[in-house]
């Protein structure tokens, strides 16, 4: 057990013994940073880094070494609420995943109700069963009943909290989550449009009224990318010259995508529709501030259009990528990283797609060096 001081110019932490810094020579005396360590009973580690005095370090440290004590001897564990696990993972989703949103909107939609005011130690199988069997008896915002893979997002969010707890030593119990099967998901594309839909679809956004709004869809279906991304996209992420767009990871990563020859244009007219001169997003609202919301627009074109009404935005991505699979041209690895997929088992999906074309493809040798479809013999 111990607690060391931090130096604030080097980030680091030495013994209290240090009176100043063994790197910088900075003095330790008035520092206002602490680590505390306690060795748990099972040799693990409780590791608490304090902003504030000595004292309140110290009052750390007594408090963790009671908790251990407790455990070891009464048996006792205190476990957090589901809510305060939250509360807590939710920085740390906004700093690392792209759907943070996503996740948030899910909890307090399908787990916040059933699981946020209980403790972690007292939620088991049967209540993780519980919320995804509420889910299948429930409609989305549609009216249209809940998808396996919206089960499986809630599933995989409660999973991710309980893990998420235990790495953060905030919680030493088990998951749940490790006794409830979630459901299958059929990961092969049905939201795909046909050749005719694809039409119509451009036809409609050619005379629609709102230009602008016209414009996200046929970018979206030239470029496959998400509607937050689009949505989110800056004229300072546009390399025209080179024709490439920066996509930010919420790592800090930039992912850079090429542009077709079309979609720079339609960058370029979004550009002369813009409300403001000094509007710095592609795809903004009426007022030249970002675009949060495009279901009631784009509802409304898809009406019009006649696509399906279970068709969503999302579904021009995955028309994209189908057309771009189907071709023949693409492979997987450049699809892959076309539609900025983390892994290629993403991407999969689309394989049977691809060997289809190379099969039409294969068989093109077949009319070629067929003698008796051409005039003259090959002689080798």
């Amino acid at each position: 057990m111990a607690i060391l001081v931090g130096c604030s110019k080097c980030n680091s932490f030495y013994s209290l013994k240090n009176k100043v810094c063994p790197t910088c020579n900075l003095s330790l005396a008035k520092s206002k940073r602490y680590k505390v360590n306690v060795k748990k009973q099972n040799g693990r580690r409780i590791t608490r880094t304090i902003d504030g005095s000595l004292s309140l370090a110290r009052t750390v440290e007594s408090k963790l070494k009671v908790e251990i004590v407790e455990k070891k001897l009464l048996h006792i564990q205190r476990a957090p609420h589901m809510q305060d696990v939250f509360e807590k993972y939710l920085p740390y989703a906004k700093a690392h995943k792209k759907s943070w949103k996503e996740d948030e909107q899910r909890y307090n939609r399908h787990i916040k109700e059933y699981l946020g005011g209980k403790k972690l130690d007292t939620i088991f199988a049967k209540d993780i069963q519980k919320v995804l069997n509420e889910m299948m008896g429930q409609t989305n915002n549609r009216g249209k009943p809940y998808s396996a893979q919206s089960i499986k997002h809630v599933f995989n969010i409660m999973r991710r909290l309980f893990n998420w707890a235990i790495q953060m030593d905030i919680y030493e119990g088990a998951n749940p989550c490790k006794k409830v099967k979630p459901p299958k998901v059929n990961n092969q594309v049905t939201e795909c449009l046909s050749k005719e839909e694809v039409d119509r679809l451009l036809k409609t956004v050619q005379i629609w009224g709102n230009r602008r709004a016209a414009l996200i869809i046929h970018f979206a279906l030239l470029t496959g990318l998400r509607q937050g991304e689009i949505l989110g996209l800056r004229f300072a992420d546009i390399d025209r010259n080179g024709g490439f767009l920066k996509l930010e990871d919420p790592k800090g990563k930039p992912t850079v995508l090429p542009l077709g020859d079309d979609a720079l244009k339609i960058i370029e007219e979004a550009e002369k529709l813009l409300p403001t001169p000094d509007c710095e997003w592609v795809f903004p609202n009426k007022w030249g501030n970002r675009r949060v919301s495009f279901n009631k627009i784009w509802n409304n074109i898809k009406d019009k259009a006649k696509l399906p009404k279970n068709f969503r935005f999302h579904g021009l991505r995955h028309t994209y990528a189908s057309y771009m699979a189907s071709s023949g041209e693409v492979d997987l690895y450049t699809l892959q990283k076309l539609l900025n997929h983390q892994s290629p088992q993403m991407t999969q999906r689309y394989a049977h797609l691809l060997d289809e074309a190379l099969r039409k493809s294969a068989n093109i040798a077949g009319k070629v060096l067929n003698g008796s479809n051409n005039e003259e013999s090959i002689v080798g």
